[in-house]
């Protein structure tokens, strides 16, 4: 966490960054391990990141047995479902949209979806955080315009356009997590389309 215990000014946008050098980091040292015949399960680590800005309690936790300086809170508690939600998507690092507007100037970024997660009833739009501003490599960039274009059609409830930029992505991408996810959807609803309510958030069931 940022912003405590001396006051950060930059503390969304170097979280972001963080989280961007540890994920490239980290897909450095998988191809280390790789080349380094090491086991499955070592070659393949993963990691997700969720983060959320708002005020939270921050000092010491604990008692004299155990202690940690840490925080809690709300607020500590969207950016941890958020870690989570990164799953279903296929991404990495997962951003509310009070982070995303302290970064969006400092970041490669997109919109993933408008979710509820489990314990909290008001929706909250999310975004997937790329890579650091200028940094985006070309080919993902394009995914990233088509993707945006799929997902207006999706929400304008046009299945079949969607599904088609959807797949455009993918082409250039087989491994655009998003695309993916929003492909199984686009073909859920064109079998048994959602009512005429419907509000385009989605409910996680997990946390």
């Amino acid at each position: 966490f940022w912003g405590a215990p001396l006051d950060n000014p930059n503390h969304a946008v170097d979280a972001c960054l963080s989280s961007i050098a540890m994920n490239n980091r980290l897909a450095e040292m998988r191809k280390e391990w790789t080349e380094l015949d090491r086991p499955d399960y070592i070659k393949n680590m993963d990691a997700r990141i969720g983060l959320n800005t708002g005020e939270v309690v921050v000092g010491n936790m604990g008692s004299q047995a155990r202690m940690d300086y840490t925080v809690m809170g709300d607020n500590v508690n969207l950016a941890s479902r958020l870690e989570g939600a990164n799953k279903p998507y296929g991404t990495h690092i997962m951003v509310s949209e009070d982070t995303y507007q302290l970064v969006k100037d400092h970041v490669e970024s997109r919109e993933l979806d408008v979710i509820r997660v489990v314990g909290r009833n008001e929706p909250v739009t999310v975004y997937e955080v790329l890579e650091k501003k200028g940094n985006l490599e070309p080919a993902k960039a394009e995914v990233v315009s088509i993707y945006n274009e799929a997902l207006l059609q999706y929400r304008g409830r046009d299945w079949d356009g969607a599904l088609e930029k959807f797949f455009e992505a993918l082409n250039i991408d087989q491994d655009d997590g998003p695309s993916i996810t929003y492909v199984d959807r686009c073909e859920r609803y064109q079998k048994d389309p959602p009512p005429d309510d419907w509000d385009g958030v989605e409910t996680m069931t997990e946390k």
